[in-house]
């Protein structure tokens, strides 16, 4: 109990200078929280270093201090772990956004061949499908690059750049006929199936980094983070095909019966690509 009580008190104490701004010392945090000199001057470097500072030999609460509670502030001195955690921020100037708009129906069958390709087999499968001379051309590799290296290129691709992907649900209407006035919607049979369609389309996003602050572009490794303009913009060429070829056309066999299927790329590239059901 005397142990929680000194929490709060040292919890409070650090709240007011934090709000006033007042520098203290360490024989005051000391007497307002009942702890000894020693045990003062252990806390403040080892437990409270997210929060209190020195400067010119004057302790002082971090502003940070207004936005902790005390439950976390408790678990810091019980459990002696950091409040906050530190990053490296890494800056991606040149993204790719792809976002697939697909029905919902066949949400299992999506899920199912989006996890597929995050496995080495069925990656490697998806190489024999479209076949070693294709990806080449279509990478513009010289002749001299091997299958394997060629195999390995598309492997470094998968496990660099696409580590996830995220699913939201959109729900929307769309005219699903010729357009027709609404005396002729009333009037036509049911034969004509709805006019007007409500559906629920899952929306799969891709978020792929091509530049980054730190890269550097190099012959021969076409796929590194590259930092120079030429070298981003072919990266960008290249990952595009990698993406549609890989995924775009994994996922779209998974879909059947829909009369299109769109995708929307944007960032360093803009285009949009649609899948239209071919009339038999």
């Amino acid at each position: 109990m005397r142990e929680t009580s000194s929490i709060k008190r040292a919890f409070d104490f650090l709240v007011a200078h934090a709000q006033e701004r007042k520098h203290f010392s360490v024989e005051q945090f000391s007497a307002e929280t009942g702890w000894t000199i020693v045990e003062t001057q252990a806390n403040i470097p080892n437990r409270l270093s997210d929060l209190v500072y020195e400067e010119r030999g004057k302790h002082f609460a971090k502003p940070e201090m207004l936005r902790v509670r005390y439950d976390d502030f408790k678990e810091l001195l019980y459990q002696n772990r950091r409040l906050f955690t530190d990053y490296i921020l890494e800056v991606s100037s040149s993204i790719l956004i792809y976002e697939f708009f697909m029905p919902l129906s066949r949400e299992d069958r999506l899920r199912e061949a989006l996890d597929n390709l995050f496995y080495r087999d069925t990656i490697e499968q998806r190489i024999q499908e479209i076949g070693i001379s294709q990806i080449r051309a279509g990478l513009k590799l010289s002749s001299e690059i091997s299958e394997d290296n060629i195999r390995m290129l598309v492997f470094d691709f998968m496990e660099s750049t696409i580590g996830g992907y995220s699913i939201y649900m959109v729900n929307g209407r769309y005219r699903a006929d010729a357009l027709a006035s609404r005396e002729e919607v009333v009037a036509r049979s049911f034969a004509y199936g709805p006019y007007i369609v409500d559906e629920t389309t899952a929306i799969v996003r891709f978020i792929l980094p091509v530049e980054t602050d730190a890269g550097k572009y190099e012959y021969g490794k076409i796929l590194e983070p590259a930092s120079m303009a030429i070298g981003t913009k072919k990266r960008a060429e290249l990952m595009s095909w990698l993406f549609l070829n890989f995924f775009a056309e994994a996922l779209i066999r998974v879909v059947r019966e829909e009369d299109e299927i769109w995708l929307l790329e944007s960032g360093m590239r803009s285009a949009f690509y649609r899948w239209i059901r071919r009339n038999e």
